[in-house]
């Protein structure tokens, strides 16, 4: 059985609580319609009521249906969260940047896309490609517990680990396959994000943070017929909840147009 839309559901509450209260102060002062015409009959009545409520409900419904898609702010453990369209690399703060297991930064639209977040970094913000896969090659020792494995010669981090670099905190988001295809199953996105929280907490050196919608961008999500951007939210705000993590400085939630476009915002605000 399909599920009545949120939107729909919450403007027939609103809707019914409008006219119950109107009703309500009405009948206080001794009014009722019949003391507007008394020629009414009572099925005129509940059809002026039921016209009323319809009306209601329907400008509420295109209120809030034109609040689905807008910029949100909401705090959570104290932290100030706001989401909102921009470019991640115009914001002030430490970027989350997305990278494989292996951080790659091969540029060349078949390890890494031109057009992908990290490939844009590298791009546009590194100046020397030695100096970055020095420090990711430094990683390895410093003080994370998620520590790399080695495979035919590469170093694998578990997901969720961050390496520092500048002005950015480069996330091992997906696993990378002989094809060169990032991917990532939906029962290690959560898994993902918990490890994510901890990490920027080593990291982020009490600086505001900024992140994009991970989930939306270039990587397959194994395990799942379509990308549910609102959901993607939920969960990056759900495990930011439960891990305790309160960096008073904020966090940014960066979307794209077409992202936000995808996103029910009055469901956001339902839980945070």
């Amino acid at each position: 059985m399909k599920k009545v839309p949120l939107t729909l559901k919450k403007s027939f509450e609103y809707a019914f609580s409008i006219i119950t209260g109107i009703s309500t102060i009405a009948g206080i002062w001794g009014y009722t319609l019949k003391d507007i015409n008394e020629q009414f009959q009572w099925w005129q009545c509940g059809l002026i009521l039921l016209a009323s409520f319809i009306v209601i409900s329907l400008t509420i419904l295109f209120i809030l249906n034109g609040l689905k898609h807008k910029a949100y702010s909401t705090t959570i453990n104290g932290i100030p969260i706001k989401i909102k369209v921009g470019d991640i690399f115009n914001e002030k703060g430490l970027k989350v940047i997305p990278f494989n297991e292996r951080y790659d930064t091969e540029v060349d639209d078949i390890i890494i896309a031109h057009n992908s977040l990290n490939g844009k970094m590298i791009d546009n913000y590194v100046e020397d490609i030695d100096n970055l896969n020095n420090k990711i090659k430094l990683a390895k020792e410093d003080n994370s517990p998620l520590k790399p494995i080695n495979q035919n010669g590469n170093d694998i981090y578990p997901l969720g680990r961050i390496i520092p670099y500048n002005d950015f905190l480069l996330l091992a988001f997906s696993h990378f396959n002989e094809k060169n295809e990032a991917y990532i199953g939906i029962g290690e996105y959560e898994k993902l994000l918990i490890c994510m929280w901890s990490e920027i907490r080593r990291t982020y050196a009490a600086r505001p943070i900024v992140i994009p919608l991970l989930g939306g961008g270039l990587t397959t999500i194994e395990g799942i017929q379509e990308k549910n951007y609102t959901e993607f939210i939920k969960c990056i705000l759900c495990t930011l909840r439960s891990s305790k993590f309160q960096p008073k400085e904020g966090i940014t939630i960066i979307l794209t147009q077409d992202a936000i476009e995808k996103i029910d915002m009055n469901l956001i605000k339902e839980e945070f």
